[in-house]
């Protein structure tokens, strides 16, 4: 309609990009477009350099966002005809734990000439377990000296914020003094486009022992107790305001708005985590749904109304999700990666020629042989630890495992079974909040994953003994940040008021509806005996032959 305003959406995930615009009041997707980062995800060596980097180290070039933003706003606006006067509001949601330094300017450490050949000075991604040591230190010493840390299921992980931080500490204080402020990618970018050093209590909350209930960061005694040098962490590298979800960071800068080929004034949306935002673009904004987000990780997302803490939550932040909840969340750190690389590796190229004379990807077609098997027919079954274990055990030193193969075993059938075992991991997940009464009422599941893969979609149903909901929402993180900016804007400015008005408006209400198949729930049911087996053995107790497989990879080195 002539008479529409529009919001932007912007997910920026993994390996890309993504953006939505969608108008405002009526809710159509008016244009949509993606776009990969040039550098990737870095792991191996610094773009243009030989220098290399340690195990599980994963950072990104933060010139990739910017690209990413101003070419898909551009390209949007030009497929689309908006007039930039009428983009109401803009709303971003970023991968998390992802972090990195910056000057007093806001630019990233690693794009200066001093520092752009030292990996501290990069883009830490959300997956980055370089700073595992320094995370069980910080853990060891919060188990007896953090009471909050009982929200966080008496663990830290490697991903979060001031593992991060530490690692750059100990490991190059040169840089760590040269850092004006440390800050998540969800943050940096609103800072980018309005000029405002804004944090988000979602990302904090979840990342950073945040808790707005306790005044929120840790007191300087805890920083202190780890390290002397840490013990002004926050108050010298953590400067910024600090906002809720849903509320204005500030307005777009002259100098950005014509980058993105937008206008200054543009409302910018205080940023937030893309695993906690899908909520909104599931249209989920009250509590008792749990909302798994499979992509290459997985993470899951409950809203509350009070704190309860146990096993497997790796977080409960106030006004996490949107304002007036607990979020709840729990995750896998590996889904669709370790069912990428088991298809980029150990498939055999007669399967990989297969896939390629009809014309689809190679997990379109292992996804088609695996759905033909009969579940527990294999003999085989998995273990999902191949980025280690997040929730419950919270030890990103375990291995993955295949258990049953035999001279007989097809690449679909270890196929399925890696499947199996994370949604496995699932269950694992859900039976702790089960058995700590807090009540799941209906799983939803978004994220690429469920939208390609009716297969898996089924699949978790069966291994859940659950009815799953898959929201035909195209872009559901994106559309959750889209919502995210429509409540910035405000009626007053032709947005939204509440979260739940916007998702009303918003978030299209046809789904698909997977109902567990009876017989293979009851074949699962035994298979997850195995697997919880596996799981609290290997898992669970020092002297676990997993625990020595590390210790004997790290003694070679």
């Amino acid at each position: 309609m002539k008479d529409d305003k529009y919001v932007f959406g912007y997910d920026f995930g993994t390996q890309s990009c993504r953006l939505v615009a969608v108008s405002i009041p009526g809710g159509e997707i008016a244009g949509q477009a993606e776009m990969e980062y040039p550098s990737g995800v870095i792991s191996q060596t610094l773009p243009g350099t030989d220098v290399k980097l340690g195990d599980n180290w994963y950072l990104q070039d933060p010139r990739d966002y910017i690209l990413a933003l101003t070419t898909l706003s551009n390209d949007v606006l030009n497929k689309t005809k908006i007039n930039p006067e009428d983009v109401l509001a803009i709303g971003t949601a970023f991968t998390n734990c992802t972090m990195m330094p910056i000057d007093e300017e806001g630019n990233v450490l690693c794009m200066s000439d001093k520092y752009k050949n030292n990996p501290h000075s990069w883009v830490k991604l959300w997956k980055h377990h370089g700073a595992e040591s320094y995370a069980k230190e910080m853990e060891g010493y919060a188990r007896a000296n953090l009471p909050r840390l009982k929200y966080y299921g008496n663990s830290v992980s490697s991903e979060w914020l001031f593992p991060k931080i530490l690692q750059i500490a100990r490991e190059d204080r040169e840089l760590y003094d040269a850092a004006h402020t440390f800050i998540e990618a969800a943050d940096w970018i609103v800072y980018k486009m309005c000029g405002s050093l804004v944090r988000n209590t979602a990302t904090l909350g979840v990342n950073a022992f945040y808790d707005a209930d306790e005044g929120g960061y840790p007191p300087k005694e805890f920083f202190a107790g780890i390290d002397s040098a840490f013990e002004n962490v926050v108050e010298e590298k953590l400067k910024g305001k600090i906002k809720r979800v849903g509320e204005s960071a500030g307005t777009l800068t002259g100098e950005m708005a014509g980058l993105m080929g937008l206008t200054p004034g543009t409302i910018v949306s205080v940023g937030h985590g893309d695993s906690e935002v899908a909520a909104c673009g599931a249209g989920v904004v009250t509590e008792g749904s749990m909302i798994i987000v499979l992509g290459t990780s997985t993470c899951h997302q409950m809203m509350y109304h009070e704190k309860k803490a146990f096993d497997g939550v790796c977080a409960i932040v106030k006004d996490g999700m949107v304002p007036g909840l607990y979020a709840y969340e729990s995750g896998q750190p590996a889904t669709g990666d370790i069912f990428e690389w088991y298809a980029g590796n150990l498939t055999p190229e007669e399967y990989k020629a297969e896939a390629r004379e009809n014309g689809i990807p190679l997990l379109k077609l292992m996804d088609q042989k695996a759905d033909r098997l009969k579940a527990g027919a294999s003999g085989l079954v998995a273990l999902d630890w191949f980025n280690g274990n997040r929730s419950i055990l919270m030890n990103y030193n375990l291995k993955g495992l295949i258990m049953g193969l035999t001279l007989k075993s097809k690449p679909e059938e270890i196929y399925r079974a890696l499947i199996e075992a994370t949604a496995f991991g699932t269950r694992v997940i859900l039976d702790s909040y089960t058995a700590n009464n807090v009540e799941v009422r209906e799983v939803v599941a978004a994220g690429g994953l469920p939208r390609k893969s009716p297969f898996v979609s089924q699949l978790y149903a069966d291994v859940l003994g659950r009815e799953i909901r898959v929201p035909l929402v195209s872009n559901m993180t994106a559309l959750g940040a889209a919502v995210c900016a429509s409540v910035a804007a405000g009626s007053k400015s032709g947005g939204f008021d509440s979260f739940y008005e916007a998702v009303q408006r918003m978030v299209p209400k046809k789904k698909i509806l997977y109902k567990p198949n009876i017989d293979n729930v009851k074949v699962y049911n035994r298979l997850y005996n195995v697997y919880k087996t596996l799981h609290d053995y290997l898992g669970h107790t020092d002297s676990s032959p997993m625990r020595e497989l590390w210790n004997i990879q790290q003694s070679i080195k």
